[in-house]
């Protein structure tokens, strides 16, 4: 497996490029911007994309779905109660000083139970709502792609449209503390973490 993390865009949100090495398909999760600098990652790594996935579709994360669907053709994923929101995610973006091209609407949705096949990785969706409508997080193997709903040492703020505290710390607890402690995190902004070590030292639980 390849995994790539890239800080993009202008809040720095990390985006994960998920590759198999025997199929060369890859899936991109969070393309906050720079698409240019993740297609040429892509192209070195041998990958051809085959989704772009948005964990959540706030502004700062979806700012690389039209330069990579443009390049690519690959659909973009997210759960259906959230991608209404791409909408407007451009204008959000210019209300907060920032600026992002309009994103293509998604045209594949998932939920909690389903899965996402890239070559020989299966993604099994997470329902992680409560830093926006329905945020949905991804597992695989000793990996969680987990959006803004949890952080190293922090969770994602709930005081957006749609959020909601109790909803989002009884995921985290119910979903993402289940898994193994060393499930490594990989979390929307910020550093590397695990479950383990979310459980023990973070200050919200």
């Amino acid at each position: 497996m390849i995994l790539k993390m890239m800080e993009t865009g202008p809040l720095m949100v990390n985006c994960y490029i998920v590759g198999d090495e025997e199929t060369g398909e890859a899936a991109v999760f969070d393309p906050g911007g720079n698409a240019e600098d993740i297609l040429r990652v892509l192209k070195e790594q041998g990958l051809t994309l085959k989704y772009i996935v948005n964990t959540h579709t706030h502004w700062d994360h979806v700012g690389g779905n039209a330069g990579l669907h443009e390049a690519t053709g690959a659909p973009i994923v997210t759960h259906k109660d959230e991608a209404a929101m791409l909408e407007n995610a451009d204008a959000m973006a210019s209300m907060m000083g920032g600026r992002i091209p309009k994103s293509p609407p998604a045209t594949v949705f998932v939920e909690e139970g389903d899965e996402l096949t890239v070559g020989n990785i299966v993604f099994k969706v997470v329902d992680l709502r409560g830093h926006s409508p329905a945020g949905i997080g991804f597992l695989f193997g000793e990996y969680a792609i987990v959006g803004d709903a949890l952080f190293a040492g922090s969770i994602g703020r709930t005081d957006f449209p749609g959020g909601d505290f109790k909803v989002l710390t009884d995921n985290i607890r119910s979903k993402l503390f289940k898994l193994d402690e060393e499930t490594k995190v990989l979390s929307g902004h910020g550093p590397v973490t695990t479950v383990g070590q979310e459980k023990k030292y973070n200050p919200f639980f």
